[in-house]
């Protein structure tokens, strides 16, 4: 059994993975969304029996707000909630390209690096302490569940370290004010013009420049014959090198997935043509509720929908005036797609979409 779902994480992330016996099951998460996404999460945790709140892994993606304050809470909440991790993932200052182990970071007391070491977690143990990057192609987790690392290139880190202060600060992570970023509340959708999916696909590519997002953890996620690419905000461009050195050490032409967490939650800047024809994949989820930025980008579901294989199954974690746009009879039809959101009743919300590959 391998199990994806995308909790409500606002304009966010925050994937709870579940695999090996369904009754018992090893878990993963990666990310926490926003900060009002641990409401959700810890009520997901308190379901479970006290004696079965562990973790095999978690994994902080980068250090974007939209992924980090919910796990900011979820560290700070652990004992409460009785939550073991056996292994932490995550990128902090002293894991940059030539910073001294002993720094913590720019940030004085930077928030998360102080709370993983002061409740003594387990922190880039895969890794030996050292930076989680594609120099260690893959590891297995207890259960048989193999990750291999898509991004971040040494490179990407390196580009990170000279604004790690203003990355750190726009997250909101500083120990001494920790608070909710702002949400950007986006114009409705007037103006936007009909879909014209050839169009929108073919519209010129501009690449995400942020360091930040270019920093992300992807993983390449595979258990019991199935597999997943949890691709956080990385670049396509590094998601591309690390997929072709996949390809190239399995000696095929495309990388053969069951699902495709979208990069960015599906922005227009994260999800080119090159990216999308380099797998093979029925299933691309995208999570966000496109309280920011309007994500999923028009562009970037064109993209998909016209460059992403046959019947392309798209799976949207909130049902949203920017995504609902896309369950249209016609548009369906002719380019044979598939739009799937969460159970819901009447509010455009979301309790989770829950996608099972096996």
């Amino acid at each position: 059994m391998l199990r994806i779902e995308m909790l409500p994480a606002e304009h966010g992330d925050c994937l709870w993975i579940e695999y090996g016996n369904k009754n018992k099951p090893y878990r993963i998460l990666i990310d926490g969304g926003t900060e009002l996404t641990y409401a959700s999460l810890s009520d997901k945790i308190r379901s479970l029996d006290e004696n079965d709140r562990k973790f095999e892994l978690l994994i902080i993606t980068h250090i974007d707000a939209d992924h980090i304050a919910g796990v900011l809470k979820l560290i700070e909440s652990s004992s409460l909630l009785r939550i073991t991790f056996s292994d932490v993932w995550f990128n902090g200052y002293r894991h940059l390209p030539g910073t001294e182990l002993e720094e913590f970071g720019p940030v004085q007391g930077e928030k998360l690096s102080t709370m993983l070491v002061g409740k003594q977690l387990p922190w880039n143990k895969a890794f030996a302490k050292k930076a989680v990057t594609n120099l260690m192609p893959s590891v297995t987790l207890p259960g048989g569940m193999k990750l291999t690392l898509i991004s971040p290139a040494v490179n990407e880190l390196e580009k990170l370290k000279p604004v790690w202060v203003k990355a750190c600060r726009e997250a909101d992570i500083d120990p001494t004010h920790l608070k909710q970023a702002t949400p950007i509340v986006p114009p409705g959708l007037e103006g936007m013009g009909p879909i014209n999916v050839d169009t929108l696909a073919a519209t010129p590519f501009i690449s995400d420049d942020s360091e930040s997002n270019g920093s992300s953890i992807a993983i390449l996620a595979e258990y019991d014959g199935c597999a997943a690419l949890l691709a956080g905000d990385a670049h396509p461009s590094g998601l591309l090198k690390g997929i072709e050195s996949v390809c190239n050490a399995r000696q095929v032409s495309k990388l053969k997935l069951d699902a495709f967490k979208l990069p960015h939650h599906g922005s227009k800047k994260n999800n080119n043509r090159e990216l999308i024809e380099k797998v093979e994949c029925k299933r691309y989820l995208f999570s966000t509720n496109g309280a920011k930025h309007r994500h999923p980008d028009r562009e970037a579901v064109a993209r998909v929908i016209k460059y992403g294989g046959r019947a392309p199954e798209l799976i949207f974690n909130y049902r949203t005036e920017f995504n609902e746009v896309w369950r249209d009879a016609n548009l369906m039809g002719q380019y044979h797609y598939i739009v799937s959101y969460p159970n819901f009743s009447g509010s455009k919300n979301s309790s989770g979409t829950n996608i099972g590959l096996s």
